[in-house]
């Protein structure tokens, strides 16, 4: 009886995801989205020179993708091919925490600045995967230091500073 119940538990932390219509559905779904976008992002040329223009590249890749999302709902819905992933939280969850960590690193990044961004979310993700040696926790944060003065000073590529001091 305790087996049972300890096995309907665990089935509540895993569920199956069937790959090939999820994956056709969210990458169509991305693929539109961008391809909507990309006049507002990538302008033509102001005279016509005869080149290819620079929507070429992405636009081609974007409606390959959109394609091949739809052959692959096609495949599941259609012809019943289907690849179905099981999803364990418990086996998941250090990724998703990892990832969503990576998230805050980028959000902060734009509204703080690189380096601070550096100093509060690069520690706790070394803190996360186990590190304890106090010595590689000022390596990455002066590395990362190191890196906005390398882009700034000699590669000329200026990268999000502190707000009212500058980047």
């Amino acid at each position: 009886m305790a087996d049972n119940f300890r096995e309907r538990k665990c089935l509540g932390m895993k569920f199956k995801i069937k790959t090939n219509l999820w994956s056709g559905i969210i990458m169509g779904l991305f693929s539109i989205a961008m391809l909507i976008a990309m006049p507002g992002q990538v302008r033509l040329p102001m005279f016509d020179s005869g080149a290819p223009s620079p929507r070429i590249i992405p636009g081609t890749c974007l409606a390959g993708t959109l394609v091949c999302s739809a052959a692959l709902i096609i495949q599941s819905l259609v012809f019943k091919k289907e690849k179905i992933f099981e999803f364990d939280w418990k086996k998941e969850k250090p990724c998703i925490v990892f990832i969503l960590l990576l998230c805050a690193y980028v959000a902060l990044t734009i509204n703080i600045g690189f380096i601070p961004a550096v100093v509060i979310i690069f520690p706790i993700i070394l803190f996360y995967c186990g590190e304890r040696k106090p010595f590689i926790y000022l390596f990455t944060v002066a590395a990362g230091v190191g890196i906005f003065f390398l882009f700034k000073y000699v590669f000329h590529v200026s990268l999000p500073g502190i707000p009212g001091l500058g980047g």
